[in-house]
């Protein structure tokens, strides 16, 4: 997503519309690098945006997003090691042998 040229406004408008797509399909490297990128042409502007309202209330949806997809993960990752317990315990009244165990790692 390079900037080249163009009205920075429309390119912050663009990027933060980009950005709640990508959080739409749970692509947050992509809402990462809009961003970025956006913090930069921010960071750049001299003027203040006339649409400040319009980019809170798209931020506000990605913010949405991002809680609702780490209550996901929180919930499955709850689950998964609910289920891993019970096997783990099956495992031990069956008199198998421990499997080695798994360890999930997730950045937020």
């Amino acid at each position: 997503m390079s900037l080249r040229g163009g009205n920075s406004q429309a390119d912050i408008v663009r990027l933060t519309k980009t950005a709640v797509e990508a959080a739409e399909r749970g692509q947050w490297d992509a809402v990462a690098r809009c961003y970025g990128e956006r913090g930069a042409l921010l960071t750049a502007m001299q003027t203040p945006l006339q649409e400040a309202s319009d980019l809170l209330k798209l931020d506000e949806q990605i913010r949405d997003r991002v809680r609702t997809a780490q209550a996901v993960l929180v919930s499955l990752l709850g689950e998964a090691a609910a289920t891993r317990q019970r096997l783990h315990g099956l495992q031990q009244r069956l008199g198998g042998q421990p499997s080695t165990p798994v360890t999930v790692s997730m950045k937020a």
